[in-house]
């Protein structure tokens, strides 16, 4: 499915915005590496989410079609989770809807679970790969969150994170290289990585106390085999801590569960939304 594509403003940057179905408002968002967007993330289930639900999706800033910051840090947290939270605000005020659904992805699982601490109108989480643990910069993340200069390096980036190296397919690779290369995507992306990436990991780590005064129906859902973002550091140790939480491993999956296995995790996901909040 194509999406609809739209802008809204936000501190003084354009948002690049899709839409697509009808139902409930569900919010998706992306995570962090090169030439992720939220079709990258979320292309492989839009289909059958948009049967039942309103989506709507942003890049964050710096990446996809939204605009770039102009000064440091780029790679930039709390901002990410402002602009969600405006995303989310201006959403509830069009649509009237007195509860919404989020779905976030790697560093956008973090950033859902900080909407869900902060909105109490925020029903219901899921999260894949999520972040926002207590892990470590390990080399298949360093690689992740190095710029690839060359669609071989960033398919050896993108294998890192996934099990199944078909899942990896040429047509994805060029895709996300062609849109490293326009404009100062490449550059901006080769910045916000540079320095402390252990410094960057942990400033979208998620504190104890805001966890545990989560409201929130959240559901986990980890690839078992996820080398960047390990789901016993992430998914596992988050559930422990977030009340009414459920976590789901899936066997033989790296980082991203909605690519590597699309049915199944959409299933999954629209099972846990439709229970009565």
């Amino acid at each position: 499915m194509n999406m609809k594509t739209g802008t809204m403003e936000f501190e003084g940057h354009r948002i690049r915005i899709y839409t697509a179905g009808s139902g409930p408002t569900l919010l998706l968002l992306h995570g962090v590496g090169p030439g992720t967007s939220i079709p990258a993330n979320f292309s492989a289930v839009t289909d059958v989410l948009a049967q039942s639900y309103s989506l709507v999706g942003m890049d964050l800033i710096g990446f996809g079609e939204s605009s770039r910051k102009t000064k440091d840090p780029f790679f930039d947290f709390e901002l990410w989770v402002r602009q969600a939270m405006f995303v989310v605000n201006e959403v509830r005020i069009r649509t009237g809807e007195t509860s919404l659904r989020v779905w976030g992805h790697s560093l956008g699982g973090a950033i859902a679970l900080r909407l869900a601490a902060a909105l109490p109108f925020i029903s219901q989480v899921a999260a894949t790969g999520t972040g926002g643990g207590q892990h470590r910069v390990n080399p298949p993340l360093d690689k992740f969150w190095t710029f690839p200069e060359s669609p071989a390096q960033l398919k050896d980036a993108m294998m890192s994170s996934m099990l199944d190296p078909a899942a990896v397919t040429d047509d994805l690779v060029s895709a996300r290289y062609a849109l490293l290369q326009q404009g100062d995507i490449g550059p901006y992306f080769a910045r916000m990585m540079s320095g402390d990436k252990q410094a960057l990991l942990d400033s979208a780590r998620l504190d104890p106390a805001l966890l545990a005064g989560i409201e929130s129906q959240v559901l986990l859902i980890h690839g078992r085999d996820d080398k960047p973002c390990p789901a016993e550091e992430n998914a596992l140790y988050l559930s422990r801590l977030i009340p009414r939480c459920d976590a789901i491993v899936l066997g033989r999956c790296g980082h991203n569960p909605a690519r590597e296995y699309p049915a199944k995790t959409a299933q999954l996901v629209l099972a846990h939304f439709a229970q009565p909040v």
